[in-house]
């Protein structure tokens, strides 16, 4: 009744995998847990019955897929525990994973060739029907056991550090996937030792809401990359006006010509940036057009205007940038300036972003706008 949930579970997982398949290639701090969710969804994707059912096209003997599946699940098992492991910065326990995998693995296939002749490895429901001996299964469930109980648990530690709230969110998620990976496995071993097929009702289930857990708790830094991508591109079409007109009294500050195809192919973030670089080049040059004059009309316009304390110096910035804009335009000469017209000290680039777009708010205000007409008025 409940088997939809592992199709769409294992399906929410490959669309993650997709999804996250670009950053997964390109940043290597990412490239761990990309691999673990593509291993993961490629382990439960072989093991349903329309792709057994295909394999079994393929390969005619189904007892040699049903071995193929559980090594490459215990290999699976393995990778995504080193991937967790890597990205958790524990690169110390490689060695032992992967030779207590190995092991795991002749052992297995040293029972199956050890065992009488049978038609599937699968666990039989009556002691005369030929199989593998129980200690094959009971290998194979108590290494899946304990290797996705460990994944949970470091997901849940690492998810408790200094990390973003949605990253460490999406840790716990995938951690708790994990957790209920090791519910299935002991509910196998349960069934291994009951045959009770009421237990095996609650497979499909509990695969499917671990795969649940799994994709929404990868999906997570997917999302942070979608918030901060319209992050930047609210601050960019922000600082737009001003920009445009800096840079347009200002030419020689522009990096790079403008050229429409260039820009779609730079990162968003890079051209972010650039921006920020060219408008603090262009209000180096400008500062230069300001007379003390017109710094102290500046200064009286802004405290005739109802502006708040903190965006006082944004609207001083504002208006001393309008009337070098305006000497510039009116052919009027650059001389040195001695004051400090650079605004407030940015710690980092953030603070710097910060401190433009409230001078680019304030170059769009109303109090702007009243300077600029006492310009004009004043204009010979």
């Amino acid at each position: 009744m409940l088997a939809w949930l592992e199709t769409t579970g294992i399906a929410a997982l490959w669309v993650v995998a997709i999804a996250r398949a670009p950053q997964g290639l390109r940043d290597r701090s990412q490239r761990p847990l990309w691999l673990a969710i593509v291993m993961i969804a490629l382990a439960m994707s072989i093991h349903l019955e329309p792709v057994t059912a295909a394999l079994g096209h393929l390969v005619p003997d189904e007892h040699w897929i049903d071995l193929t599946k559980h090594l490459f699940s215990i290999i699976d098992a393995a990778a995504v525990l080193w991937f967790i492991f890597g990205a958790a910065d524990r690169h110390r326990h490689t060695a032992l994973v992967f030779c207590t995998a190995a092991t795991v693995m002749s052992a297995l296939v040293l029972l199956d060739l050890g065992a009488p002749g049978h038609a599937r490895n699968q666990i039989t429901g009556s002691a005369a029907t030929p199989g593998v001996p129980l200690a094959y299964w009971w290998l194979f469930f108590v290494f899946h056991l304990v290797a996705d109980t460990t994944c949970g648990v470091v997901c849940w530690r690492y998810g408790r550090q200094d990390t973003p709230r949605l990253l460490r969110l999406g840790l716990r998620l995938f951690g708790t996937g994990t957790l209920l990976a090791s519910l299935l496995w002991v509910l196998k071993l349960v069934y291994l030792h009951t045959r009770s097929t009421a237990v095996c009702l609650w497979f499909s289930p509990v695969t499917g809401v671990e795969a649940w857990f799994m994709a929404i708790g990868a999906a997570l830094p997917v999302v942070i990359q979608l918030r901060a991508h319209r992050r930047y591109r609210r601050t960019y079409r922000r600082l737009a006006p001003l920009w445009h007109d800096l840079t347009a009294a200002s030419p020689d500050v522009v990096l790079t010509p403008d050229n429409r195809l260039w820009e779609a192919a730079m990162p968003l973030q890079l051209r972010l940036y650039r921006r920020v670089i060219e408008i603090r080049d262009a209000m180096i040059v400008l500062r230069n057009y300001v007379t003390p004059a017109a710094l102290e009309a500046v200064h009286r316009h802004v405290a005739e205007q109802t502006v708040p304390e903190h965006l006082v110096n944004a609207h001083v910035t504002a208006c001393w940038l309008t009337a070098a804009l305006d000497a510039r335009r009116n052919g009027r000469p650059p001389h040195s300036q001695t004051v400090n017209l650079a605004g407030p000290a940015a710690n980092d680039l953030t603070d710097e972003i910060e401190h433009l777009l409230r001078v680019a708010d304030a170059y769009r205000s109303p109090s702007l706008r009243t300077y600029k007409a006492a310009l004009s008025a004043a204009a010979p």
